[in-house]
């Protein structure tokens, strides 16, 4: 019986944790969601300006969700691979000639100083008009991985466009 003791005590500590846990998630999960959805309205607002978005139905792997402009026009939210695994999120708005308008970054999880390099204003500015990775501009020194990752998001985002606009 001596034996049983502890693992016993143990079993009951890691069910009154978990039970904590999962009271904790309960609890949360709500305000997290709805702090995750005003982040994005914000850069939404933020790159592309003012205006109603409304989220569409999406279908394409590797977009996290797209919105449509009151104007038409298309955001996609990518989340990336950069230096780290997922650590570029980035809304690319693209016109209807199928060229990108804007690019921005909604969170960036990159080496400082290094791979956050790719949000700077002027860096993002050099996609606007692109047709994706075939003219995208050249990586930034040092920070190659990230710069790629970009490059990749936009070039999905070009993809899915053009899938899309084949299926109408």
């Amino acid at each position: 019986m001596q034996k049983i003791l502890p693992s016993l005590v143990l079993m009951l500590v890691c069910a009154v944790v978990c039970g904590l846990l999962a009271a904790a998630n309960a609890v949360t999960k709500d305000k997290i969601a709805q702090a995750e959805a005003d982040k994005v309205q914000k850069s939404l607002t933020a790159v592309f300006g003012e205006d109603t978005y409304t989220e569409l139905q999406n279908t394409v792997e590797g977009i996290t969700a797209v919105y449509q402009k009151s104007d038409g026009l298309m955001i996609y939210d990518i989340t990336a691979d950069g230096y780290a695994k997922g650590g570029i999120r980035a809304l690319i708005g693209i016109n209807a000639d199928g060229t990108v308008a804007s690019v921005g970054i909604v969170s960036l999880a990159e080496t400082p100083g290094l791979g956050t390099k790719i949000n700077d204003p002027a860096y993002l500015a050099q996609y606007e008009g692109t047709e994706g990775a075939k003219d995208a501009p050249d990586a930034i020194s040092g920070a190659t991985y990230s710069s790629r990752g970009l490059r990749n998001a936009v070039d999905l985002a070009t993809n899915a466009f053009h899938q899309t606009k084949e299926v109408e």
